[in-house]
């Protein structure tokens, strides 16, 4: 499986140059995230969004709704961890939504969940495996499923 697998399967863009999105110019944000999470933060935690969405709503803040969904999406189903939380570059990247409409998502998916299956077949060729260790996939799991 590659990226462009994950893009097929899930319906995603997938862009040779990611990097570029993930540094978001400060002269175009438009304030979402000072708005929404006044408190800087590297991470953002499912809790903290779904209060936000509540607020967005009694506001009757629509872009700011559409925003704080996209997120839970990004959390809940295209990069879920076992932390439940998110970076604060994802953030950024939904002040800008023609940015992340061209973001490579199918890329983040994909090196997301590749890292612990990479992981687990590296413990599983040690010779000196723990049976005790519980071992967890992390990440779009759906993707395996097809």
């Amino acid at each position: 499986m590659n990226p462009i697998h994950v893009c097929l399967i899930l319906g995603l863009c997938d862009s040779p140059i990611a990097n570029e999105f993930l540094f978001v110019d400060p002269e175009h944000m438009k304030f979402f995230r000072m708005r929404r999470f006044p408190k800087k933060k590297n991470t953002y935690g499912l809790k903290e969004i779904v209060d936000a969405l509540k607020q967005a709503k009694l506001e009757r803040h629509q872009e700011d709704v559409l925003r704080l969904n996209l997120l839970k999406i990004i959390l809940s189903f295209l990069l879920p961890n076992k932390g439940r939380n998110i970076e604060v570059r994802y953030v950024d990247l939904v002040d800008d939504l023609d940015q992340f409409n061209k973001f490579p998502w199918g890329e983040q998916v994909y090196n997301f969940l590749r890292r612990p299956i990479m992981e687990f077949a590296k413990y599983r060729s040690t010779a000196e495996k723990k049976l005790d260790k519980a071992l967890s996939l992390h990440g779009c799991t759906w993707v395996l499923m097809i």
